[in-house]
């Protein structure tokens, strides 16, 4: 599915993405001045990208026109048509344009011819990273894009202003329900022990040690942190800077108005047990961000030689293990599994 906006703008925050956004300018101001260098923005799932492009067209409303792929494109007679007078093209969710099986880059390959095609205009185009890291290595697909564009993980300070910036001041209440300072490390317990010989006793000491307790101090949580930058800090490291991870994470444990420190305590990760067609689905739809199953049984009939009762299976596993989510007749990782899920998959080496 593909849709068109020349002029789409909204009142999306960002945070963090400063650098960014200026490397973007820069590439917008060279292809002004007759250099033309294309872009690619890459990202994990929920990092940003769609809401830093879209800042990109709030700047430049009237000479921007913006293309977004919301599901494969399996033909590349859906690849629309650059007939706008516009200059700039936005096209985002380009990892939309492949398939990871026999044939699956017919449409990406006409994508790209198109683009090399089009002299005069430039290309500032968004790719979910693993997608990317792989049609780089199959592809050789940074070639096309000499600005590459990471988005930033946001440190505290910026997750702090991201999370509170949809609430008044003073609306959220920060409750600090733990008792850090009871909590020791290291407990000694003296066991007496009989001697039969003697009649007399020895005394065996055990060390228990109290992980909560050790966490809490490996991360520089000291008795005089305030709750909010307690609650604050485990989400930013919990979701590895992401913010649509943290924002799952947050309205989690937000019991509103009120969020509470002992929220941190239950981030319990679990094992993920699939056999190898159940991991090469599960890195698709990282891959993908968002997929059908139509569109995932069209990868694995060639790819995988997986029938329609096998994938339903998977599926099913997958769901079990509340890795992904299935909403609209789209599959997705659940943003609070999603480093759960890549760090699964890189110590498979299915992405990298």
């Amino acid at each position: 599915m593909v849709s068109l906006d020349e002029q789409e703008s909204g009142n999306k925050l960002l945070f963090g993405m400063d650098e960014q956004i200026a490397v973007i300018q820069k590439a917008i101001s060279d292809f002004e001045a007759g250099q033309r260098v294309n872009v690619a923005i890459l990202a994990l799932p929920y990092a940003g990208k769609s809401e830093l492009v879209d800042e990109i067209v709030e700047m430049h409303p009237h000479d921007v026109t913006k293309v977004t792929f919301s599901s494969i494109i399996d033909n590349k007679d859906q690849i629309p048509l650059l007939g706008d007078s516009n200059k700039i093209m936005i096209f985002d969710n380009c990892h939309y344009l492949y398939m990871r099986k026999i044939g699956g880059f017919d449409v990406i390959e006409e994508f790209l011819n198109m683009m090399l095609s089009s002299d005069e205009r430039l290309y500032i185009t968004t790719w979910n990273i693993h997608s990317w890291n792989y049609l780089h290595r199959v592809l050789g697909i940074g070639k096309y894009f000499p600005v590459q564009v990471n988005i930033p993980s946001l440190n505290s300070a910026d997750m702090k202003e991201f999370l509170l910036s949809a609430y008044d001041e003073g609306e959220i209440q920060f409750v600090n329900d733990t008792d850090v300072e009871e909590d020791k490390i290291f407990q000694v317990t003296k066991i007496p022990i009989a001697k039969t010989i003697t009649h007399g006793k020895v005394n065996i000491y055990s060390l228990h040690i109290n992980y909560m307790a050790l966490r809490t101090l490996l991360f520089n949580r000291t008795p005089s942190e305030t709750a909010e930058s307690i609650i604050i800090k485990e989400i930013t490291k919990i979701s590895r800077g992401n913010p649509g991870v943290a924002k799952e994470i947050w309205n989690k444990w937000l019991e509103y108005p009120i969020i509470k420190t002992s929220s941190t305590k239950n981030n319990v990760p679990s094992d993920i047990e699939l056999d190898s067609t159940g991991r090469f689905v599960l890195y698709i739809i990282l891959s993908m961000g968002y997929i059908k199953k139509d569109e995932l049984k069209n990868i694995l009939y060639l790819s995988c030689n997986a029938d329609d009762m096998t994938i339903n299976r998977l599926l099913f596993e997958i769901l079990s293990q509340n890795l992904i989510l299935e909403k609209e007749k789209y599959y997705s990782i659940r943003p609070e599994k999603l480093h759960a899920v890549v760090k699964y998959l890189e110590n498979i080496r299915l992405v990298w």
